[in-house]
């Protein structure tokens, strides 16, 4: 390993919300969840640059929102059509070699932890690839599409929900940018596990707190679980 970069994908609108202002703009404990994700990472300390993918519209708003915390090697980019080719523009933007490792994170989950960047990095020194999950504390079923019934009951122990961050090697980018996307939107990989596919990821299981803020009420509820500092190395 070489370098540590960061990539944040704070690309929405704020359609799915239903608020005038995208989810990366709401606040949780008195600051919205862009600048948490930023000051995370950057308390981590370790990272060689932050590079903020932002829809074209909110470009000049995340200027403004991360006047301060935003140092000389990091930078803001504009996103693509979909989450894949926003993960790609700020990909593009970075100078990585094979051995270095790139954190990729959702900044709708303002609440991850310091040992798990550590034991990221190390799991993708492994198997190229590592993602956060979370245990399934619910009974889970298959419903294939189009029917209205389930005939296949999940083993709940073997079911993990994906969670950011998660991070990928320079050597991996690069293999897995050989394959050509699809030119169906639909079909682009939606996080790091699609998109390396049937390759292994390494894991790293978090808990809770990691909530994905995707309505107004999950503001509130990230709110109740937020950690106040970065907790430090277990």
């Amino acid at each position: 390993m070489n370098q540590l970069y960061v990539v944040l994908l704070a690309g929405g609108t704020g359609s799915r919300m239903g608020t005038e202002v995208p989810k990366q703009f709401l606040k949780v404990r008195g600051e919205s969840l862009l600048r948490h994700s930023v000051k995370r990472f950057r308390k981590f300390g370790l990272t060689k640059s932050i590079t903020v993918v932002s829809h074209p519209d909110w470009i000049l708003e995340t200027e403004k929102e991360l006047d301060d915390l935003l140092e000389g090697n990091d930078r803001i980019v504009p996103g693509g059509a979909s989450r894949h080719l926003s993960t790609l523009c700020g990909l593009e933007s970075i100078p990585y070699d094979t051995k270095d490792i790139i954190f990729i994170h959702d900044v709708a989950r303002p609440n991850f932890k310091q040992n798990e960047l550590f034991q990221l990095v190390e799991q993708t020194k492994i198997f190229g690839g590592a993602t956060l999950v979370g245990k399934s504390t619910e009974s889970l079923v298959r419903v294939r599409l189009h029917q209205n019934y389930t005939e296949e009951p999940l083993k709940r122990e073997e079911v993990y929900s994906v969670k950011t961050p998660q991070a990928i090697a320079g050597f991996m980018i690069q293999e897995l940018l050989l394959v050509e996307l699809p030119t169906d939107l639909k079909k682009h990989p939606t996080d790091l596990c699609t998109w390396m596919g049937k390759r292994r990821v390494g894991i790293v299981e978090t808990d809770y707190h990691n909530i994905k803020v995707t309505s107004p009420g999950d503001a509130e509820l990230a709110d109740s679980l937020f950690w106040e500092e970065l907790p430090p190395v277990e």
